[in-house]
């Protein structure tokens, strides 16, 4: 998995900033950027929650704790029926074994009727 200085190089370059526009909005000099980018020094948890809000990111990914590369926002936005998306992974998590299952099957056919739907 990438380190914390890969992933933020990447953030930044793929929002084509450079080193010197970064270090400006977060208030740091360019050499505090250059060496989180490179590993010499991680940034304090202010630092870093300030950078995931700027990037719109999780903690989590800049730590390169998970690979999912998600808005924290995400979590809130209305994904089934109005609820957010946070609910709807609590319910999920609480399924029994059976249950996941046979939401598996579900899902399975689902996907297979649109691809079919698609393809007419």
């Amino acid at each position: 998995m990438a380190t914390f200085g890969e992933l933020l190089a990447e953030l930044r370059k793929d929002r084509g900033m450079t080193q010197k526009q970064l270090a400006e909005q977060l208030h740091v000099s360019v050499g505090t950027v250059s060496n989180y980018e490179n590993g010499a020094h991680l940034p304090d948890l202010e630092k870093l929650v300030e950078l995931a809000d700027h990037f719109g990111v999780t903690t989590d990914y800049l730590l390169g704790r998970t690979p999912y590369n998600i808005s924290p926002a995400a979590f809130h936005a209305a994904v089934l029926d109005g609820r957010p998306a946070y609910e709807v992974i609590a319910v999920l998590r609480s399924l029994t074994e059976e249950q996941q299952r046979a939401l598996d099957v579900i899902l399975d056919d689902m996907r297979f009727r649109t691809e079919i739907l698609r393809r007419s």
